[in-house]
């Protein structure tokens, strides 16, 4: 027994216009491109590593900023206090020169005038020699402050003190000696 299909001459004998035509095959799906994805995502890490360096390099050169800042805040203060306290000095300074300039011509108008004895004369006389001792202290002592980071801050104040306490004394004197003989 022959089958329809397998009958040469039988009606289901295929036909040029009932074969169908071989269909081309569908292109296989390109596989994803892996190496698009990896270049991405090593760029996307490259970026992100650089915006933390970046961000780390500026939280740091912030922070040496900040701290060079208060630094030198601070050694402006300091700065400003020692000014200010030499400028006091300075002015002591000055006044101390003033009654000194006083001090001899008073000197001159005694010896020329010859109407005060020696004794005051020779009073006058320590007490000018006394005010010069004070200025040239005071002198020497502002050029220590200028140069106070060579020496010891307590053997400063120490110095300091005593220059002081010299030149009041001598103006004390000058006190006396003007009001006993005017």
């Amino acid at each position: 027994m022959t089958t329809p299909d397998m009958d040469p001459g039988g009606p289901w004998q295929p036909t040029a216009s009932s074969v169908p035509e071989p269909v081309p095959a569908e292109p296989a799906a390109r596989a994803p491109r892996r190496v698009g994805i990896v270049v991405a995502l090593v760029l996307a890490i490259v970026v992100a590593l650089g915006f933390a360096a970046a961000f780390a390099w500026q939280s740091l050169a912030r922070a040496n900023w900040e701290a060079q800042n208060d630094a030198l805040r601070l050694r402006v203060e300091d700065l400003t206090l020692t000014l200010s306290d030499q400028n006091a000095r300075m002015a002591e300074l000055e006044e101390a020169e003033s009654q000194l300039e006083t001090l001899k011509e008073e000197y001159s108008a005694a010896v020329n005038t010859g109407a005060r004895s020696t004794e005051v004369v020779t009073e006058l006389e320590q007490i000018v020699d006394a005010y010069g001792q004070c200025v040239e202290a005071q002198q020497e002592h502002f050029e220590v402050l200028r140069n106070a980071d060579r020496y010891v801050a307590s053997s400063i104040v120490s110095s300091e003190r005593s220059i002081v306490e010299f030149c009041d004394q001598v103006h004390q004197s000058y006190v006396a000696f003007r009001a006993e003989n005017g």
